[in-house]
């Protein structure tokens, strides 16, 4: 069994391979053995001007992004997963300032995973979206 010092670690390496997590300010820490992962708030990630509500987008990439990565730091370095399929539940309009998430791996198969993320802002409980993923995994993905 992996220590959540060990899965922060699988999850800082596969965020710094990707440009979409640069482009999101991705990171992720520690929160009482618990990884939260953050969005650092951009104003290139604002879609609604009026509003400086963050884009839909950038929040769907986020969750995706968090999830994965608790994913990848669940079954290790070496394993392939690709997203099969997304639901996301937009819950409340968002605000101009970073977004935190937490994602959980409800069942892991050996060519399937269902993972729930669940994004926030001030409260974690008063969430602004919460996605389900469907991943495929080994070496078709």
């Amino acid at each position: 069994m992996t220590t959540a010092r060990e899965r922060l670690a699988r999850v800082r390496a596969s965020a710094g391979a990707s440009p979409m997590a640069r482009w999101l300010g991705f990171s992720a820490a520690l929160e009482s053995d618990e990884i939260i992962y953050n969005l650092a708030f951009d104003d290139k990630h604002i879609g609604n001007a009026m509003i400086r509500a963050l884009h839909g987008g950038a929040i769907a990439a986020f969750l995706e992004l968090s999830a994965q990565c608790a994913l990848q730091a669940h079954l290790g370095e070496n394993a392939s997963i690709a997203t099969v399929n997304i639901d996301i539940d937009y819950l409340r309009s968002s605000h101009a300032e970073d977004m935190k998430a937490r994602a959980v791996i409800l069942r892991a198969g050996r060519r399937m995973a269902f993972v729930e993320a669940t994004g926030w802002q001030q409260d974690e409980a008063k969430p602004v979206a919460k996605a389900r993923f469907r991943m495929r995994i080994g070496e078709d993905a």
